[in-house]
């Protein structure tokens, strides 16, 4: 997976205020009214030493993302094999011990808080704190054809959505708390959900492809414990997901040429694509290249785009201004107009 260097940035941040207030239902609020004592309240501690509790406590917080995503039997299962056979040099063979040291490598210079990397290049590191060393972080090995997402986290940074840019608050408001450390557990299942329905189809089949995912993890992980109280009617929801992880890909060799939101021909095809999946994966036009040799569309992001930004059903959109648009109005129906049922559930 070959990931240019661009800076992702969602068109609806800028017709957030032309269209968000639109068709939205605003609902008052009664002085006379007592306040909510039950808010939901979501606490992150080290799996092992669980000394120092970090808390958030929001209304958004909901069950599914923060302790559905992460399916330990699927994420032990899709691990990086022995040994994989390169993409494009068949017969040649990388082997896991020796990523394995490279990676444990990569590891100790971010715990040094090193700029630069002694195996790997860096292709994107917008998202990642190297103070903090938490977030995501995107590199290439130098000598093997393999793209690596390395997420971080600790329990601090966890609960901290506020404190890490923008788009991490409108994905935390939008999708019911979630963040790209637990989307990235939906990255392969639904990279195969997505690989069934295109091989099925006589017409996407022959255009589109994607590169092979595995999950790493370092020899000496440690684990986040959440604790979740008052989400989604439940007084008490528990689980331990990973707080270093990683995804390896497959390097795609690309074309000079790329998509463009200003090519009419390219904004057709990734959005009826995106509809047949039923908006599955990120509709944004950069997530879209065209492999070198092959001359196929690779998909090169497959997180789960509804989960992470609350979609619900089969969502169709007739072109990116549709989808601009209804994704900008969610955006501000979710921060600022949910009514005290949605946000605390039909008790409240």
């Amino acid at each position: 997976m070959q990931t240019k260097k661009y800076s992702k940035k969602y068109s609806f941040l800028y017709i957030l205020l032309l269209s968000g207030l639109w068709n939205i239902k605003i609902v008052g609020r009664s002085i006379h009214r007592p306040a909510y004592t039950k808010r939901p309240l979501l606490e992150a501690t080290w799996h092992k030493d669980n000394k120092k509790r970090y808390c958030i406590r929001s209304c958004q917080l909901q069950e599914e993302p923060l302790f559905k995503l992460f399916d330990k039997d699927f994420f032990y299962s899709r691990m990086f094999p022995q040994k994989v056979e390169y993409r494009y040099e068949k017969g040649k063979f990388c082997h896991r011990q020796t990523l394995n040291l490279l990676l444990e490598q990569l590891l100790q210079e971010i715990a040094e808080k090193k700029r630069k990397y002694t195996h790997f290049h860096i292709l994107r590191k917008s998202n990642f704190n190297r103070r903090k060393k938490s977030g995501l972080l995107i590199v290439k090995f130098k000598e093997y054809p393999f793209v690596v997402k390395l997420f971080m986290e600790n329990p601090k940074s966890f609960v901290r959505p506020y404190s890490k840019g923008v788009y991490p608050i409108f994905f935390f408001n939008m999708g019911g708390g979630v963040n790209r450390h637990l989307m990235g557990f939906t990255r392969i299942k639904n990279l195969e959900e997505m690989r069934k329905r295109i091989q099925q189809d006589p017409t996407w089949s022959q255009m589109i492809e994607a590169p092979r995912k595995w999950f790493w993890l370092p020899k000496d992980p440690q684990d986040i414990q959440l604790v979740g109280k008052n989400i989604g009617g439940k007084n008490h929801l528990e689980t331990v997901i990973p707080g270093t992880y990683c995804i390896i890909a497959d390097a795609i060799r690309l074309k000079d040429t790329t998509f463009s939101l200003f090519d009419s021909k390219a904004r057709k095809v990734c959005m009826s694509l995106c509809n047949f999946l039923d908006v599955s994966i990120d509709p944004h036009i950069d997530n879209f290249l065209l492999e070198k040799d092959s001359e196929k569309i690779v998909i090169v992001d497959t997180e789960h785009f509804p989960t992470l930004v609350g979609l619900k059903g089969k969502p169709q959109f007739n072109n990116y201004f549709s989808w601009y648009y209804n994704l900008s109005k969610k955006c501000v129906q979710d921060m600022f107009f949910k009514s005290k049922p949605d946000r605390f559930g039909k008790e409240s």
